[in-house]
């Protein structure tokens, strides 16, 4: 069950199997769809009725189906006779409209439009927030052992972001493994068993409805495992999706030919990192609803905010290539810190808002971009580099048999700092070591144990360790 202070939705915590779009009615539904639900049909005097729901267009141009939520494909059909504008897929109607038969094409109820006309989506007002970052983060992964800041991440992976200038919205985040590999797959199956299969497609389906042959909404999918370099270009670098959706987030365990791509790689280190069993799918109606909430609102952004929020990333871009000693290669599209706008000014961009998404804020301003590059791309950057630095140099002097996912490569890069190298030394102590890595003195001692005995550490004098080079 959910905390109170877990949900403003108190028909949250209900576990059912339905898929996203074959949703009814009660506690399936997130609380606004309920509220829309109960004004979707009035009676306007004799067979004139009063609707109200979201378009959603059919093989039959004539013939759309109106449902109480754009997430849900339970509703009632209405007949456009030639002179009634046709309303855009997914938009909110008012429609006055007469009882009819069409049991000529199997329908023995359905609406003829007498007129029809655009209602507003009053997101802030009409629909209560969903659940924050925080909350989200807490209820995904609470049997996730991992760096609070990539839980943050992850969790924005299933707020998304919205379409930017014509580029798909969406998060896309890869995991390079320090920790063990099948570690990090047992997460991204957890991950993606909370999603209804609706969300997992690529393929453009239609539903029948009725006996009526409905288009599936396009609006976002999310891919999770281990993808090629050719399926993640697209939606990471080109920032279009073949498959026609309007989002796409992406969970992907990378290679050395994927992990530069994301807009945030991580790096999961064995001492961050655990996944205890749980049955994912008891989520799956709370994070549904949460989540569906959250793509109602689309944040608007200042074309000015933008272009300082650019300004304040390359010039830290360049900062980072300084620091590292990066040639200036890392800077092109799809490099580590792509500079282009669609790179990393535009990752920051769909980060803030995402985070704005979470917060229920409608705006991104200036502010709000710079703080997403500071407080979450920049830092992840970061520990993605020194990670993947410590791993390839570590295979580089030991190869495989370094065992990384094994080790606390907290411990191993303390050590590594501090060994001097020079010749006699004895090398840190224990206690140096400890207080190096950040860790209790018992972690280190165990940690450098183990690399003694998979022959990576040497032990001069009891209590002080050195590389073995």
């Amino acid at each position: 069950m959910l905390s109170k202070d877990m949900t403003r939705d108190r028909l949250g915590d209900v576990i059912a199997s339905s898929d996203l779009f074959d949703r009814e009615f009660g506690a399936q539904l997130a609380s606004w769809e309920l509220r829309y639900q109960r004004q979707f049909i009035d009676r306007a005097g004799g067979r004139s009725y009063r609707l109200r729901g979201f378009a959603r267009q059919t093989r039959n141009r004539s013939i759309v189906l109106l449902t109480p939520s754009p997430w849900m494909h339970g509703g009632v059909f209405l007949y456009l006779t030639e002179g009634i504008n046709h309303p855009p897929d997914g938009a909110r109607v008012e429609v006055l409209a007469n009882s009819i038969s069409l049991s000529e094409i199997g329908l023995q109820r359905a609406f003829l439009v007498e007129s029809i006309e655009m209602l507003p989506v009053d997101v802030l007002s009409e629909i209560d927030p969903p659940l924050g970052l925080r909350q989200l983060s807490s209820l995904l992964f609470e049997h996730v052992g991992m760096a609070e800041a990539s839980k943050r991440v992850f969790a924005r992976l299933f707020v998304s972001s919205p379409p930017y200038e014509g580029h798909i919205g969406g998060m896309t985040a890869g995991i390079q493994a320090i920790a063990s590999r099948p570690q990090v797959q047992r997460l991204l199956s957890f991950m993606r068993n909370i999603l209804p299969p609706a969300l997992r497609r690529r393929s453009r389906t239609t539903r029948i409805v009725g006996g009526i042959p409905v288009l599936s909404n396009r609006s976002w999918r999310f891919e999770i495992g281990q993808l090629s370099k050719a399926d993640m270009f697209k939606p990471c670098v080109e920032r279009i999706d073949s498959a026609g959706f309007s989002e796409v987030s992406i969970a992907a365990l990378t290679t050395t030919t994927t992990a530069t791509l994301p807009d945030v790689p991580l790096a999961l280190a064995a001492e961050d990192f655990w996944v205890e069993s749980s049955n994912a799918q008891e989520l799956r109606l709370p994070i549904i609803k949460a989540v569906i909430t959250s793509h109602m609102l689309n944040p608007a952004v200042a074309s000015r905010s933008v272009d300082s929020a650019t300004k304040h990333v390359i010039s830290r871009i360049d900062i980072l290539r300084e620091s590292f000693g990066f040639d200036e290669i890392v800077l092109g599209r799809g490099g580590l810190l792509d500079a282009d706008s669609l790179g990393r000014p535009l990752s920051t961009l769909r980060i803030a808002r995402s985070s704005a998404r979470a917060g229920w804020r409608d705006k991104v301003t200036s502010k709000d971009l710079q703080a997403s590059w500071n407080r979450v791309l920049e830092p992840a950057l970061k520990e993605f580099i020194e990670l993947s630095q410590f791993k390839a140099d570590s295979i580089q002097k030991y190869g495989n048999s370094a065992r990384l996912h094994e080790f606390n490569s907290k411990v191993w890069r303390a050590l590594e700092r501090l060994d001097t190298g020079k010749r006699g030394s004895l090398g840190p102590t224990l206690d140096e070591i400890a207080r190096e890595a950040n860790v209790q003195t018992h972690e280190a001692a165990k940690t450098l144990s183990d690399m003694k005995s998979a022959g990576v550490v040497y032990e001069p004098r009891p209590g002080r360790y050195r590389m073995v080079l």
